[in-house]
């Protein structure tokens, strides 16, 4: 008798346990859940509310456009429209007001006249890489990109940054050794009480302009001796491509 209170016992103890496990994976489950739904609802905030047909039309744009990153935002300077530029990683960045988009979304003779400017606009920022070539500047272009404002105005942005010699060392090591071994050197510098990376810091700015033109006058003509070096450092996934 006492054999099979004690085997109830134990076997009331077991389905207990198994139920509350379960109540706390699924617990678990949901908070991370909710974490993940909080994160993307924060990420939302800060994003434009388009209508159904402004982000079909952006998705269209995306897929006709496969070389350039486009982003939608309201920006009122030009280092505000800049920062959404400069996180593009194709040939161009694309910056697109909210308002303009909903304007192509439900016009259609909108949507052709801001699509000749964009394609004329790409045009000419194809013909401006050649350009700098021939000046020896294209190195220093990280990226190139493009913002068609609320009224259609089509503006122009270059984020320049020129490395030091031992920086450019390290880039290259990177790309020949791969990330892993870059990072093994890296571990090894920072125990022996090195600087992390070793090489020197970059310097960056940013230009903008009305037309191509323009823009290439102002990449020329930046005096790298009056740019104050920043001590961030480029890693993989940034504006390098350490890919090999």
């Amino acid at each position: 008798m006492n054999k099979v209170v004690g085997y109830n016992t134990f076997q009331n103890n077991y389905l207990n346990n198994n139920v509350q496990n379960k109540k706390e994976t699924d617990k678990a489950a949901k908070t991370d859940a909710s974490k993940k739904t909080d994160g993307t609802q924060k990420a939302d905030k800060n994003m434009p509310k388009l209508s159904d047909k402004a982000k079909a039309l952006l998705q269209d744009l995306k897929k006709q456009y496969g070389n350039m990153d486009f982003f939608v935002a309201e920006y009122e300077t030009e280092e505000e429209a800049a920062s959404y530029l400069s996180r593009g990683s194709k040939d161009y960045s694309v910056l697109i007001d909210p308002e303009e988009l909903e304007r192509m979304a439900e016009d259609e003779e909108v949507k052709k006249q801001n699509l000749a400017l964009l394609d004329e606009a790409v045009g000419k920022l194809d013909t401006l890489k050649e350009e700098l070539k021939e000046t020896g500047k294209e190195d220093e272009v990280v990226s190139l990109g493009v913002s068609i404002g609320k009224d259609g105005k089509v503006s122009y942005f270059a984020e320049l940054e020129k490395a030091g010699e031992r920086q450019k060392e390290f880039v290259d090591k990177i790309r020949e050794d791969k990330k892993e071994a870059a990072k093994e050197a890296a571990e090894k510098a920072a125990d022996k009480g090195q600087d992390k990376y070793n090489y020197e810091h970059s310097k960056r700015t940013t230009v903008y302009a009305d037309s191509t033109e323009e823009l290439l006058q102002k990449i020329t003509g930046v005096n790298w001796d009056e740019i104050k070096e920043q001590t961030s450092i480029p890693m993989p996934g940034g504006h390098f491509d350490f890919s090999v």
